[in-house]
């Protein structure tokens, strides 16, 4: 029996996403070394990763789904960062993730928008980690053949959010003659929870550690997400069970408040 901790789109550098309670940033040449305080609501994301971090307890391996980092936040001008420096982005991450209690990381690159593709920032993550990094990873698990990959078709409409769940399950189980079969599949980048299985194929969406941002506010209402969290994943043999770990996301999170 194994037991895998499971995280998604950790978008450390936004405003809106998960920190440690105090970073250091170091100078550079065109600014001096600052010290950066994490927002009353980072403060809650980060004691939910610690508790995270405690109830997963030691683990045979990390699986990363990609987005670690926020990026350089360039449709909003850097609006919604604490900082643009990736440097100091895959740092922070690389500490964040170190807290969790295994030697084995396997990360999978997340979207160009924040990450970048040569070189990665996923992959520069996974290289502070001494993890292993892949587009995209087949991975046997005793007998549980899984499939990581952080992209997944998204939308905003409520009738249509087991669409791309359903093509995806559709896809793995027409691929079989060429790619094999997969017991599960598991995808990241819509920053929801959310299990499908229709006795073939069993696929699960990780949430995100990043509440509604600027971006999002932009969009009106159809983009938030309801939790932050991970997911603990025990295999045994060929058998396996997600047991989800959840914070609920609260009006306080997503919305500045002001009363007239």
């Amino acid at each position: 029996m194994k037991k895998i901790l499971i995280v998604s789109d950790l978008h450390v550098g936004s405003t809106s996403a998960i920190m440690p309670p105090v970073v250091e940033l170091g100078p550079t040449a065109t600014r001096d070394a600052r010290t950066v305080h994490a927002s009353p609501t980072q403060l809650e994301f980060y004691k939910a990763w610690c508790d995270v971090v405690k109830t997963a307890g030691k683990i045979d391996a990390c699986f990363v789904l990609g987005d670690c980092v926020d990026g350089v936040d360039r449709k909003s001008d850097g609006f919604s960062a604490w900082t643009t420096d990736r440097r100091a982005q895959i740092a922070t991450a690389a500490d964040l993730l170190s807290m969790v209690k295994t030697r084995k990381y396997y990360g999978v690159e997340g979207s160009r928008y924040h990450v970048d593709s040569n070189t990665s920032a996923d992959l520069a993550v996974m290289d502070c980690l001494k993890g292993a990094f892949g587009t995209d990873f087949a991975v046997m698990v005793e007998g549980t053949r899984i499939h990581l990959c952080h992209a997944i078709g998204h939308t905003t409409s409520p009738t249509s959010k087991a669409t791309a769940p359903a093509k995806e399950a559709a896809h793995a189980e027409l691929s079989r003659p060429t790619y094999g079969k997969f017991d599960l599949l598991l995808r990241g980048h819509r920053h929801d929870y959310y299990q499908w299985d229709n006795g073939e194929t069993h696929i699960c969406g990780c949430p995100s550690w990043k509440s509604r941002d600027h971006f999002a506010a932009t969009h009106g209402l159809g983009m938030a997400a309801k939790h932050i969290g991970a997911l603990l994943l025990t295999v045994d043999g060929d058998e396996h069970w997600i047991r989800p770990l959840l914070t609920r996301l609260t009006p306080a999170h997503q919305f500045q408040e002001v009363t007239v």
